[in-house]
């Protein structure tokens, strides 16, 4: 279901299902796309490796209409977004769309490999013993890190800290080569008018950690829940005093 996956399907002659993609935003080919044949759409609330591309609440609910219409699943990929990243639990409260499937991962053991897959009763009570088995399933060593991690987000209102830090490195970061900011919370994309590569490099050589994305003019922001107003003072002093020389 990656963009690109049809192009390198791991080896194997075929995907197990067609795929169908659809134009960001395109509410109305959205509405063309799905009908009684869909499965399920699937969506990331922000689209991280493309550049912390942020949908809108109106796309999000009108996938969620489409599904209602057509009788398919809503599962909304929040194995980057969720866990608080957004500066809400998961971007499905963000917006306020009810997901029938979301998933989540990498932040919730806060290193510790894990997953989990949430999904309401109705549909879970079809699930028998052994339908979602894996060899690794409730472990307690995962499960430990889970619920310390939840604890620790909840005691320390990071929540509250992702969303005002958020926005003070909208409000101050648009400097030097940064021509704007997309995405939500802890997961913003910085707008650049040189490759973003060239930024990258010149903030890691005063080490600040970047990244970049498949928009050659994107710099990825995926900081922790715990950067601070400090933090952000010094990337916004640093890109200002980026100019054409230094990149």
């Amino acid at each position: 279901m990656t963009w690109g996956a049809d192009g390198s399907w791991y080896g194997f002659p075929r995907a197990p299902f067609d795929v169908q993609f659809v134009p960001r935003e395109d509410i109305a080919a959205l509405n063309a796309a799905v009908d009684s044949s869909t499965a399920a759409v699937i969506v990331e609330p922000v689209q991280g490796l493309a550049g912390a591309f942020d949908f809108t609440t109106e796309f999000l609910r009108a996938a969620r209409n489409a599904c209602d219409r057509s009788r398919a699943l809503l599962i909304l990929d929040e194995v980057q977004t969720g866990i608080g990243r957004l500066g809400e639990p998961f971007g499905a409260q963000l917006h306020r769309v009810r997901p029938d499937l979301l998933t989540t991962a990498k932040g919730l053991g806060g290193g510790f490999p894990c997953g989990a897959l949430l999904l309401p009763h109705e549909i879970a009570r079809d699930l028998k013993p052994g339908s979602l088995g894996t060899t690794f399933g409730g472990g307690p060593v995962a499960c430990a890190a889970i619920k310390t991690v939840l604890e620790v987000i909840r005691d320390d209102n990071l929540l509250a800290n992702v969303r005002d830090v958020s926005a003070a490195i909208r409000s101050t970061c648009v400097v030097g080569p940064v021509v704007g900011v997309q995405g939500r919370g802890f997961l913003l994309g910085l707008k650049t008018k040189p490759k973003a590569t060239a930024v990258r490099d010149a903030l890691l050589a005063r080490d600040i950690l970047t990244g970049t994305s498949a928009d050659p003019n994107v710099l990825r922001l995926l900081p922790p829940l715990i950067l601070n107003a400090e933090h952000v003072q010094r990337l916004a002093a640093v890109l200002e005093d980026l100019n054409d020389a230094t990149l």
